[in-house]
């Protein structure tokens, strides 16, 4: 029996290439839901563009928004999926939105309406915090020359409290959190201090310890040092 003529074959070939290739473009594009991000693709920090027309997604589900405040003529957004366990937070005004991962929810934060707390200033930020147990953990977004940025650190209070505070009085608040000497987990203590840090994820310094959490300027809702109270930790 004779051979197919070496043309045939070709196309034959090239038609099944093209066949191939075309089934796994339908079913990449299959593997993204709307709004949300393609499988395998890692956490998107942050995007700018028009304010998304398909429902963002946090973790499997859809986001709804938890808590809301107006920054410098911005909306800032924290969005959470039913649980409360991972979440967004959207920013900015008119069409042009930044979109960042709310990455707290690694460390079993859960978020609530109160974890959303800005101060503005001469540069805005914002805090978002989740109780972990008996510790709170906290990332904070500034509002940058041009535009927000994410602090590229996770802030733990051991003792429980975490709030925004200008200690140094440059217009621009720090992160202050109480810690617990004993560590978290302590079913007694009686050492206590604060921890404060500039949003550059720079220690600023820590308080003299005390022997009871009451005894913290500014406990229990606005923790608020002096900041020549403040000594290397």
């Amino acid at each position: 029996m004779s051979s197919a003529p070496k043309s045939v074959v070709v196309t034959m070939w090239a038609s099944a290439v093209v066949t191939v290739a075309a089934l796994i473009a339908v079913a990449s594009l299959r593997g993204t839901p709307e709004g949300g991000t393609p499988p395998g693709a890692g956490p998107a920090t942050s995007t700018t563009a028009p304010a998304p027309q398909g429902q963002l997604y946090c973790n499997t589900g859809p986001c709804k928004v938890l808590a809301s405040q107006r920054v410098e003529g911005d909306q800032v957004e924290l969005l959470t999926d039913k649980n409360g366990g991972n979440g967004r937070i959207r920013v900015g005004r008119d069409n042009a939105h930044s979109i960042f991962e709310v990455t707290i929810g690694q460390y079993s934060a859960r978020l609530t309406p109160q974890s959303l707390s800005c101060v503005q200033g001469r540069l805005a930020v914002c805090l978002v915090s989740g109780e972990a147990g008996d510790t709170v953990t906290g990332e904070l977004f500034v509002r940058g020359p041009e535009s927000w940025e994410r602090a590229q650190s996770a802030y733990v209070a051991t003792a429980g409290l975490m709030n925004l505070h200008d200690v140094d009085g440059n217009g621009v608040a720090e992160l202050v959190t109480a810690q617990s000497s004993c560590g978290s987990g302590a079913t007694y203590c009686e050492s206590y201090f604060l921890e404060v840090w500039s949003t550059e994820t720079e220690q600023m310094g820590c308080t003299a310890p005390v022997s009871r959490l009451d005894r913290l300027p500014g406990y229990p809702s606005a923790l608020a040092p002096a900041k020549s109270a403040l000594r290397k930790c």
